[in-house]
């Protein structure tokens, strides 16, 4: 019953030129906020993605944090990865270089005389025992903290092992592919034929060796890209449904002041480019470190004031590419956010496809969808424009890489200084060392694309802790949301209302003032008043959804035997055991149990038109309301539910059936709040809450309550 009481190195030199590119790249953004329209200069702000943010994303798949502490525990273990990679590699080329040695003759491995030489060096100068000794060290070392993290970080680093190895490998066999074109330009240009033949007999072997070193390269980093896509879902996915925070953006549409829109696209592909584009973008960079540090060597044996005008024309290009295409942050920002909007006008026209037609809403949807639409295409331009201006710019600096050799080694090779042979490898190192120094260059629109997509996460995982590791796990299906006082609740009582005032959130708009009482197991209260007098938003406080803005609520919750029956069911694709099991599809249900649960409520002619009751069926488009409204009665049933909050939840149902589930509540032994329009209602119900748009609640007996007349 209710009670009522009233009351109220070239490592080193990449991360250098990726630091001062970073803040060049940035200062460019930040002074072209200045002309800017306020909806752009917003976007901006927002599509910068900082520091702090590109960490809360990242950090979570290989540490167990994200504070600073974290970071300084995942720069250690990626030293620890790349110190065993290093001397990983070494014993690599040493074992490689005694099994070349051992078993193929001496003509075919003339070309590899620089690895031969190098490996002998490794012994000889104990650089092997060194890095053997510092990659076992760090190995120790990061087993420590490795130790303490689940499988999937510690399958994660050594996924980051394995690219670092086989990256160092591929880059090898690279760079003796240019000793191989040396000798083979110089035996041509001599007209030496069995030294030719020698030499492209060696770059069939070794490419015979590096198509399965590619390969396997290219297949592990993608793999570790769809691995980081499983994680950074599984988390995003359950933080999204963890807490009812995905019903916070549904009702707020913000998060932190920040509008989230279309948190699907967000979560099901923003994520998928984020992770695609980050491994791809980080391990090409190591690459392009890599690859600098190995080939500015070969330039330096030559002439290294060569690498000094590599060095200058990669600041030059870099800084002239990132003037160009400072937009293109902001507008791949709007324009995922444009796509999304013209693809949920799709999305719901065919989701209300009934009412669409009923109303013969063709026109307006057709207006609506071409407005999006064109909205997405004319910012598609102005990407375009950018985005061809930086290829322009791109295209003819890569062709003027070509050039640069001529230029640089006019001199020394008309001298008679350097063969052929030397020149061609040159240029390759060139190309490969400019390539490497103008990172920003050749992927300014892949930055601008990831720094989007890093923004648009960062603000929907700004409400919940990525770095939880129950988030991969999902929600608890018995997690209950109810109010803290919910542990202090008397046996009995399923929800306590205490001088609660009732407000519309982010509004000033009071719905209900000052309301106490006491609902147990026994009681069957109908609300009732004017609509958007705030009936349904008294249910979302007693379920928990809504706050009061003064006063204190406590109700209990599911795993407590409390359902919530909305106008509208939920009812999905699926099987229909699956639509009565919902939300615990892990309830007994049996054949014979089943179509007695839809007998009950007058659904036998359901089960009996289905071959079987696993059968796929698209059941929103399959049920009529009323009949989604019977589901949701057989749910309540199948659950045993103590108490249920009906939100006008027989307003589909003629009379006698409205009866017949209330009948069966009450032999079920469950109390409940109804709200309804009916005066048919009042026989299943103990009292009345009358609500009125001032705020203002009266509680009658059942027998003393009459519905006003028309």
């Amino acid at each position: 019953m209710a009670r009522v009481a009233a009351a109220g190195s070239g490592t080193g030199r990449c991360k250098a030129l990726m630091r001062s590119s970073s803040r060049l790249f940035n200062d460019l953004l930040f002074k072209e906020l200045a002309g800017l329209q306020d909806e752009e200069r917003n976007g901006v702000l927002m599509g910068a993605t900082n520091a702090k943010d590109l960490r809360q994303l990242l950090l979570p798949f290989f540490v167990n944090g994200t504070d600073r502490r974290s970071l300084q525990l995942f720069i250690a273990l990626m030293s620890a990865v790349i110190a065993v990679s290093l001397g990983l590699m070494a014993w690599t080329v040493v074992i490689v270089n005694g099994l070349i040695t051992h078993f193929l003759p001496a003509d075919l491995i003339t070309g590899l005389g620089v690895m031969v030489d190098f490996a002998g060096w490794l012994v000889q100068s104990r650089a092997l025992a060194v890095l053997t000794v510092s990659s076992v060290l760090a190995g120790g070392l990061a087993a420590l903290p490795l130790r303490g993290m689940d499988s999937r970080r510690r399958v994660a680093w050594l996924y980051v092992l394995g690219i670092f190895w086989l990256l160092l490998i591929v880059n090898s066999i690279f760079v003796l592919f240019t000793y191989f074109f040396k000798d083979l330009t110089n035996s041509f240009i001599a007209r030496d034929v069995e030294g030719s033949r020698w030499g492209l007999v060696q770059i069939f072997v070794l490419f015979a060796v590096f198509v399965p070193a590619i390969y396997a390269y290219s297949f592990t980093k993608s793999a570790f890209a769809n691995f980081w896509r499983e994680a950074m879902t599984l988390r995003f996915f359950g933080g999204y449904l963890g807490g009812r925070f995905f019903y916070l953006i549904s009702s707020n549409g913000s998060v932190d002041g920040v509008p989230i829109d279309n948190p699907d696209q967000r979560i099901a592909q923003d994520i998928d480019k984020f992770t695609e584009q980050s491994s791809e973008l980080v391990f090409q960079l190591i690459d392009s470190c890599v690859s600098a540090a190995s080939f500015a060597v070969v330039l330096i044996t030559i002439d290294s004031w060569i690498l000094f005008y590599v060095l200058v024309f990669a600041a030059f290009s870099t800084g002239l590419i990132a003037f160009i295409g400072r937009k293109l942050v902001p507008l791949n920002y709007f324009q995922l956010r444009l796509n999304a909007d013209f693809r949920y006008s799709l999305t719901r026209v065919r989701d209300n496809a009934e009412s669409i037609a009923f109303y013969g809403g063709e026109r307006s949807e057709w207006e609506r969808g071409i407005d999006a639409l064109f909205a997405a295409i004319r910012n598609q331009y102005r990407v375009i424009r950018v985005s061809s201006s930086v290829k322009t710019i791109s295209a003819a600096l890569r062709n003027f890489q070509g050039l640069a050799p001529y230029l640089l080694l006019w001199s020394v090779y008309f001298k008679g200084e350097i063969e052929f042979g030397v020149f061609n490898q040159v240029s390759i190192a060139f190309a490969v060392v400019t390539r490497a120094f103008s990172f920003i260059v050749d992927n300014f629109n892949d930055i601008a694309n990831l720094l989007s997509n890093g923004q648009r996460l960062s603000e929907i995982g700004h409400g919940f802790d990525l770095s939880v590791r129950d988030l991969e796990t999902g929600p608890s299906l018995f997690e209950s949301h109810s109010a803290p006082e919910a542990n202090l609740l008397a046996p009995g009582v399923m929800i306590h209302v205490e001088s609660a005032t009732l407000t519309i959130p982010n509004q000033e708009r009071t719905l209900v003032r000052n309301l106490s009482l006491d609902l147990d197991q026994r009681s069957r209260l109908l609300l009732v008043g004017p609509s958007g007098c705030g009936k349904t938003s008294l249910l979302r406080m007693f379920s928990g959804l809504w706050s009061p803005a003064s006063g204190s609520v406590a109700s209990r919750g599911f795993r407590d035997g409390v359902i919530f029956v909305p106008q509208k069911p939920y009812v999905f694709s699926g099987s229909l055991r699956e639509q009565l099991q919902y939300p615990d599809v892990d309830q007994d249900l049996n054949q014979e149990q089943m179509y007695t649960l839809l007998d009950s409520v007058s659904l036998s002619s359901i089960h009996q038109t289905l071959e079987s009751s696993e059968a796929f069926m698209d059941w929103p488009r399959v049920l009529s309301v009323g009949e989604q409204q019977r589901i949701a009665f057989a749910r309540v049933l199948l659950a045993k539910a103590k108490f249920v909050l009906l939100d006008e939840s027989t307003s589909a149902l003629d009379i006698p059936t409205e009866r017949t589930v209330y009948q069966l509540l009450r032999d079920a032994g469950a109390g409940y709040v109804s709200v309804g329009h009916r005066s048919s209602l009042l026989p299943f119900h103990d009292s009345v809450l009358e609500l009125d748009r001032e705020g203002g609640w009266t509680l009658f007996d059942v027998h003393d309550y009459a519905f006003p007349q028309a």
